[in-house]
């Protein structure tokens, strides 16, 4: 579900509560508190010391767990768009391919015709369900920690295998990709990846020669051609 800016919004609502309430706790000389004067909260009443032991429990503990909570959702929610991809420039080429009208790379014509309506890198770099969904994030936390201490080397390599289940959750089942008789053929196939759909369907992204630094394509797929 996509709360747009909400749940940003909201963090920094709490932040700004936290730290308020942080420094009137701090301001605040437990030891010439008065025990027996009254606070009423709403349609509770308290004495004043549980009243800023409370406010001390909330501004240390309660509020920013909120914070956390909403910040971690802005976090998950945001990896899944493409612009989350391409911050790091090794990645560039491959949405820079995918947006490209005249491009035949898979990912461009998936994106061309508006078969994956948006977050296209997560939607097939991610296997159905919660365990893909965990799965696709460690992995996406993975590049990050490669990419921000330099430990790589362009062009980059995809690690792993791709498992034709990322193609088939949308494909199979549809009128379009039943009706292909190859598909029937070679379905036990594709459905346990010994036979990859892009043995027939051509290649996902930019070949490692195009995105290797110097190449005659390279600054085209890093934005730069001018």
């Amino acid at each position: 579900m996509d709360l747009g800016p909400l749940p940003r919004i909201i963090t920094v609502i709490l932040c700004v509560i936290g730290v308020g309430m942080c420094f009137w706790v701090g301001r605040v000389n437990f030891r010439k508190v008065d025990p027996d004067r009254k606070i009423h909260v709403g349609i509770a009443t308290l004495s004043s010391m549980a009243f800023f032991k409370l406010l001390a429990f909330a501004s240390l503990f309660a509020v920013p767990a909120g914070a956390m909570v909403f910040a971690n959702y802005q976090t998950f929610e945001g990896v899944h768009a493409v612009e989350s991809c391409e911050r790091c420039h090794v990645m560039r080429p491959m949405a820079t391919d995918m947006r490209d009208p005249e491009s035949t790379t898979l990912a461009a014509r998936h994106f061309r015709n508006g078969w994956i309506p948006k977050d296209q890198c997560y939607q097939c770099h991610s296997d159905y369900g919660l365990a893909g969904d965990i799965a696709a994030k460690m992995e996406g936390y993975r590049h990050l920690a490669r990419y921000t201490t330099s430990t790589y080397e362009e062009p980059i390599k995809f690690k792993g295998r791709f498992h034709n289940d990322n193609c088939l959750k949308c494909h199979s089942g549809t009128p379009k990709f039943e009706s292909v008789q190859s598909h029937q053929t070679v379905r036990a196939r594709l459905e346990e990846s010994s036979l990859s759909c892009l043995n027939c369907h051509g290649r996902a992204h930019p070949t490692r020669a195009a995105r290797t630094p110097g190449s005659d394509d390279y600054d085209r797929l890093m934005g730069e051609d001018e």
